[in-house]
């Protein structure tokens, strides 16, 4: 036989050796596979295997903070270094070097004594300091929208300190964040009378507002006498809260001009009664909004009835 035969016949019985191989092999997995169904132990212990041998990262994933700077996030380098863990913790012990170059660039072409619109501006806890210093204590704003943006009640503490003795404020909307009951608390013990707020209109829907809440606005409202204009709607306000606020409307405040609710869902017939009980004692409360809650048409047509007697009062439902 010539030497290119006898190298074509191994090669051959090479591949034949060798599928004989493979097929060896897939048979043990075939069964490795149907015991390790019928077998729970089998299946953990694979199990272990392949998280131990799983290839370990260099690096601990992004953690994305909102309260790092907007520059930051707006002008991102196209090849970024993933940052650690303790990368993220040196940065926040760092006291004092935080800034948001872009909040203090809008805040810079604000005019004094005028109404600012900061709403949808990615605004954190940590902006507040910058706001209230620039805004409310330096530039002395009379308006100012913070609608829709990141503030819990950890910035609203920051923001009550600057109403204390603050006689230019008029109107602030927090509308559409996060500043819970916790919140609402701070707020309120700046805007009692020994304070000297002169803030006159507050927007607080959509903040995840509950009964505890109302039992601060309404401790509030009960000696405060400039607030005239109260904004609580799409809140998680229920029947026992609207109970609390309409005693103190009742029969203590007599400042309070118009007053929304709606978006309660909480809210049913069972508050008609606490209501029309403002109504009946005081003369002060002009416009109550009401509407989109869980109300049904005959307590509608009840409230819309006994509400519409005072010359005086409009109701939305």
């Amino acid at each position: 036989m010539s030497r290119r035969a006898t190298a074509r016949a191994i090669s051959n019985n090479t591949r034949i050796v060798n599928r004989k191989i493979l097929t060896d092999n897939f048979e043990e997995n075939f069964v490795s596979n149907a015991k390790l169904k019928r077998s729970p132990s089998i299946k953990r212990v694979q199990l272990e295997i392949k998280v131990n041998n799983s290839p370990r990262l260099n690096y601990v994933p992004p953690i994305v903070l909102h309260s790092q700077s907007i520059l930051v996030r707006l002008h991102q380098p196209k090849k970024m270094i993933l940052p650690t863990a303790n990368t993220i913790n040196n940065r926040n012990m760092v006291v004092g070097v935080y800034h948001n170059a872009k909040l203090q660039e809008k805040i810079e072409q604000c005019q004094s004594k005028l109404h600012v619109d900061l709403s949808y501006c990615d605004i954190v806890d940590r902006d507040m300091l910058i706001v209230t210093n620039k805004l409310i204590n330096e530039k002395k704003c009379t308006d100012l929208w913070l609608y829709g943006n990141h503030i819990s009640s950890e910035g609203i503490s920051t923001l009550a300190s600057s109403l204390i003795n603050n006689s230019t404020l008029k109107s602030l909307d927090l509308s559409f964040n996060q500043i819970s009951d916790a919140g609402v608390y701070s707020l309120n013990r700046a805007l009692l009378p020994k304070h000297n707020s002169s803030l006159q209109i507050l927007y607080l829907s959509k903040n995840g507002i509950s009964d505890d809440g109302i039992k601060y606005i309404s401790d509030m409202l009960r000696t405060n006498q400039t607030i005239t204009e109260l904004w609580l709607s799409n809140n998680e306000i229920t029947n026992k809260g609207v109970q609390q606020l309409a005693r103190v409307l009742a029969y203590h405040n007599k400042t309070l001009k118009q007053l929304s609710l709606s978006t309660n869902l909480f809210l049913t017939d069972k508050c008609i009664d606490y209501l029309v009980e403002i109504f009946e004692h005081n003369d002060t409360l002009k416009k109550l909004w009401i509407s989109d809650c869980n109300l049904t048409e005959y307590g509608k047509a009840k409230l819309h009835q006994k509400i519409h007697r005072k010359n005086h009062a409009r109701i939305d439902l």
